[in-house]
């Protein structure tokens, strides 16, 4: 289920700019959209890494 949510998030991210760094920079709107993703990615990240560790 992390797994998933994660690659959500990236692909979330990739539509969002369509990998292009001008576009990110263009758009407050689109900046905090994928600051907001990563924030999401990385929380997910650290659950998925104690879940394999068994905490």
């Amino acid at each position: 289920m992390l797994l998933m949510h994660i690659r959500d998030c990236v692909e979330r991210l990739l539509e969002r700019t369509n990998a292009e760094r001008a576009r990110f920079d263009a758009s407050r709107l689109v900046q905090d959209a994928l600051i907001r993703n990563l924030q999401t990615l990385v929380e997910s990240s650290w659950r998925l890494s104690n879940d394999l560790l068994g905490y």
